[in-house]
């Protein structure tokens, strides 16, 4: 078979090749891109339908890293804290390494343990950010929440957060008085850490609950 053989035929019978694989490619492009769109959609549709149907919402602030053992405590006793029905809580990690919002339970615990142990080393002033941010969240929800703080302060003096951190406490006071009750539980560990101990202090005699956590720290 000679070369010419292969070729099309005509010019004309050329170009329509040549429009007819740009099309090809232009129906696979929209119909994958489609495909992707459907197959993302669920998990956004059950995040904005879980988070309608909530009654109480819960943060977990990820400080710092913590052993895994550490971790499976932590994340098993806020387990047993949340109880059987899960599936009314708006479930909200405060970290900077993984998604906020998660779409059950399975996924908070999930996204707990990595932000737990792939926790780099955070300066105080990140770490009080953090908080700040989740107040942030916190004051605009009207649900009854309960907030647990997890890890470890970092240094051993928080004088430069001090005031902002208790300005942020206070602004969480006023929510917990005007809407929906707060609960604070800390797992700030150890807990005779000068800063942890310092943290702690600047929750206590507020309006709002602060805890004892469930196991012992």
């Amino acid at each position: 078979m000679s070369e010419e053989s292969m070729l099309p035929s005509s010019s004309k019978n050329a170009w329509k090749f040549v429009y007819g694989m740009f099309a090809l490619l232009a129906i696979t492009g929209l119909v994958l891109s489609l495909l992707y769109r459907d197959s993302t959609k669920p998990g956004e549709v059950i995040r904005k339908a879980q988070r309608k149907a909530a009654t109480r919402v819960v943060y977990t602030i990820i400080y710092s890293r913590v052993s895994d053992s550490e971790a499976d405590r932590v994340i098993s006793a806020i387990a047993h804290d949340l109880g059987a029905d899960t599936a009314t809580a708006d479930l909200i990690v405060g970290s900077p390494i993984t998604d906020p919002w998660c779409a059950s339970i399975s996924e908070y615990k999930r996204n707990l343990r990595r932000a737990m142990t792939e926790t780099k080393e955070i300066p105080i002033g990140k770490q009080s950010i953090i908080f700040s941010m989740v107040a942030g969240l916190l004051t605009k929800n009207e649900l009854p929440a309960r907030v647990y703080l997890v890890g470890r302060i970092s240094g051993d003096d928080i004088t430069a957060i001090a005031l902002r951190t208790a300005r942020t406490v206070s602004a969480i006071e006023l929510r917990s008085n005007m809407m929906g009750v707060v609960d604070v539980i800390s797992y700030l560990s150890p807990v005779d850490a000068p800063s942890n101990r310092e943290y702690v202090r600047l929750f206590e005699g507020k309006a709002f609950k602060l805890e004892k956590p469930l196991t012992s720290q």
